[in-house]
């Protein structure tokens, strides 16, 4: 799945999400609005993403203020003709993780999405979502395409040190874990 070729920076610091779930999108070819700035081409964008429907899942003023949880991001994908899977961290563990996260990014037409807390793995600040681009099975890592790239590049993590800084409570989130979302159809 060309991930790369519709990879996008968030445009605000609390637009992981959007950015995340508009990379995905694109690249699973899920029909897409038009757009003034790309006339007469459909694309999904952090601007015309949001209308009246994500309004009703997740206000743009609290989007604005402080990003998505984990369960917004899935209810949020899930407007759109594609299964959204949410797994909290708490509810899975690292084998299972590494399994199914191995499995849809080995397929076409599927992605993952994960929510982190950054300082868990050694970065600056909170929470963050992004999405995965690969796997490598002799490193045990995951390639995380960081739509934070003003601060941070693309990043190999070891899917153990992946899974506990998904392991922790979004206190947005009513402290529930963190976690993944599995995401497959579209087109």
């Amino acid at each position: 799945m060309p991930l790369s070729v519709n990879f996008v920076t968030q445009k605000l610091q609390s637009f992981c999400g959007v950015a995340s779930i508009v990379i995905v999108l694109n690249a699973l070819d899920v029909p897409a609005p038009t757009t003034p700035e790309y006339e007469p081409y459909h694309t999904f964008t952090q601007d015309n993403f949001l209308d009246e429907r994500t309004e009703e899942i997740l206000p743009r003023e609290v989007l604005t203020k402080q990003g998505m949880t984990l369960d917004q991001l899935g209810a949020l994908l899930r407007l759109h003709p594609v299964e959204a899977t949410v797994r909290h961290a708490a509810d899975s563990s690292v084998d299972q993780f590494r399994a199914a996260a191995r499995e849809h990014l080995g397929q076409d037409g599927k992605a993952v999405i994960v929510n982190y807390l950054r300082k868990a793995i050694g970065q600056e600040r909170g929470g963050h979502i992004s999405p995965l681009a690969a796997y490598d099975a002799e490193s045990d890592s995951f390639l995380v395409l960081d739509v934070a790239r003003y601060k941070y590049p693309p990043v190999w993590v070891k899917a153990a040190a992946l899974f506990a800084a998904m392991s922790t409570p979004d206190s947005d989130n009513r402290n529930l874990s963190r976690g993944f979302v599995l995401i497959g159809g579209g087109g």
